[in-house]
């Protein structure tokens, strides 16, 4: 496959995208649901993930966070690739509706690595992480696939603009006051 002016925007849409809607979905969560799973006298994640009570493991995830994201998204722009002219026949609501539920469900929920939030999770997490953390974590990647799937519909393809003679006119019937 050749790689067009088309394609390489359609990645790169992908990876601002994905970018975005992580640490927009990732940031507004932690703050406003999440935060007591990462942080206090004993937060759930740090059995197993790096969070902020361990300074030096969290410098090391605060440091890689964005490159692994921009890799992560360009893998996902390259795998979408193949859709590309089934994505650009459909329209933005038709999208949206798909990219956000391919989204959940193939970077959360039906994820092969476990989570306390997914279904590998419910099997092979143990319960008082699963118990604490799986309806909590989905409020963000919910938003996130929303976001995700709201900005890929919307700036995936370039529209073409309307010639200047139908951008003077106006919508409104010609009426005298």
């Amino acid at each position: 496959m050749n790689l067009s002016k088309e394609h390489i925007r359609f990645i790169f849409v992908i990876i601002l995208a994905h970018t975005f809607a992580y640490l927009f979905a990732g940031g507004l969560s932690y703050q406003l649901v999440t935060k007591p799973l990462w942080e206090g006298q004993t937060p759930l994640l740090s059995a197993y993930l790096r969070t902020p009570g361990n300074s030096q493991l969290w410098n090391f995830a605060m440091t890689w966070q964005i490159p692994a994201q921009l890799l992560r998204s360009l893998l996902l722009g390259l795998v979408l690739l193949p859709l590309f002219d089934t994505l650009k026949q459909w329209n933005a609501l038709k999208r949206f509706s798909f990219l956000s539920a391919l989204f959940f469900v193939f970077t959360h929920l039906s994820a092969a690595a476990p989570s306390p939030a997914n279904i590998e999770g419910l099997v092979y997490v143990k319960p008082e992480f699963v118990k604490l953390g799986f309806f909590l974590m989905q409020i963000e990647m919910i938003l996130y696939s929303l976001l995700i799937g709201f900005i890929a519909a919307k700036w995936l393809f370039r529209v073409p603009s309307a010639p200047k003679s139908c951008r003077a006119k106006s919508f409104l019937p010609n009426t005298a006051f």
